[in-house]
């Protein structure tokens, strides 16, 4: 008994699939991802790539800073000498929930620039932003992205947090802590 082989078009039709992949990438473009973020965490500390704490509910006081942290993708990186550079820049805008008049707006809040000898890849972006004079309420931070290197279009994202009234401290409490009666 002997065997036959696949017909000779399904041979023919793997042979180009393989040619395919390996110039055409299978239909993937050569060029990298277009520029964008990891989703945004407000957080209670920031240690590191991939090391923070989130701030349950992003709930804060005026009094209190908001900390954000977030992963740029998709950036460019460019030769210099021996080196690989990446810069990116952050505007940043706090709005009411819901409505579209800026209360605070930022340009270039953060400008991250980096050289390394290999491409830097694993980046992560941290913000330190102050509430003072906002009222409690529910708001909400438009992070905006520009990859200098690129010159591309910005990645947006928009990170909802809210504004709580501080703890009040009675009169009481604090004239006996002072010594004053």
């Amino acid at each position: 008994m002997t065997r036959e082989g696949p017909p000779a078009w399904a041979v023919h039709a793997l042979v180009l699939w393989v040619v395919l992949a390996t110039i055409g990438g299978a239909g993937k473009s050569d060029e990298k991802e277009s520029l964008g973020m990891s989703p945004a965490v407000a957080c209670k500390s920031i240690e590191g790539y991939e090391d923070c704490e989130p701030l349950p509910d992003a709930t804060l006081t005026s009094d209190e800073k908001l900390l954000v942290y977030y992963r740029p993708t998709g950036f460019r990186t460019d030769p210099v000498g021996n080196k690989f550079r990446a810069h990116l820049v952050q505007d940043a805008r706090i709005r009411r929930r819901g409505e579209k008049v800026f209360l605070k707006t930022r340009m270039k809040l953060l400008e991250y620039e980096v050289k390394s000898d290999i491409p830097p890849d694993l980046i992560y972006l941290r913000n330190t932003i102050s509430l003072k004079g906002l009222k409690p309420g529910r708001y909400e931070l438009d992070i905006i992205l520009h990859d200098k290197i690129s010159g591309g279009s910005p990645a947006t994202q928009v990170l909802a947090f809210q504004v709580v009234a501080a703890p009040q401290t009675s009169p009481s409490s604090s004239a006996d802590e002072s010594g004053d009666r």
